[in-house]
């Protein structure tokens, strides 16, 4: 596992998996304190977020904690299946796509939020208009074959 983690290489994939990964805990955290009121526009988000995987997760937990962690595993997932297909050659076109899949599906969350009729919600849609940005400016730059400077 380490070894697989270590292929890893690049600061643009290890960006745009952490700034997934990010969204994906953001979401869960404001879901779960109740930020974005109820718990049905966060599950309905992370469905979105973290497409098809979110369809199999979900439900209560029994402790606050567990909670956290059945909303969040789906995106967490798909964020190391990100970096894994972007680390290796045969697979890095597939990388590219899903990253341009999840960079796309971050940013439509951050626009509904923030142009949400409920006027309480709308603040916590910029971390993921950010976070999407992040991810797209990190799947531009790992396109780049020659160096920045």
């Amino acid at each position: 596992m380490i070894q697989a983690i270590a292929k890893v290489r690049g600061l643009p994939t290890a960006l745009a998996a952490c700034s997934y990964g990010a969204a994906v805990l953001t979401l869960t955290w404001l879901t779960q304190e109740g930020h974005l009121g109820d718990a049905m526009y966060g599950g309905m988000s992370m469905i979105l977020m973290a497409f098809p995987l979110a369809l199999l997760g979900g439900g209560g937990g029994v402790d606050a904690g567990w909670d956290y962690v059945l909303m969040a595993w789906p995106g967490i997932v798909m964020a190391l299946l990100l970096a894994f297909l972007t680390a290796w050659r045969r697979t890095r076109t597939a990388g590219r796509v899903l990253g341009w899949f999840l960079a796309g599906a971050v940013i439509v969350v951050g626009v509904a939020t923030v142009s949400d009729g409920w006027g309480p919600r709308r603040p916590y849609g910029w971390p993921f208009l950010v976070y999407g940005l992040i991810m797209i400016i990190a799947l531009i730059a790992g396109r780049r074959r020659r160096p920045l400077v």
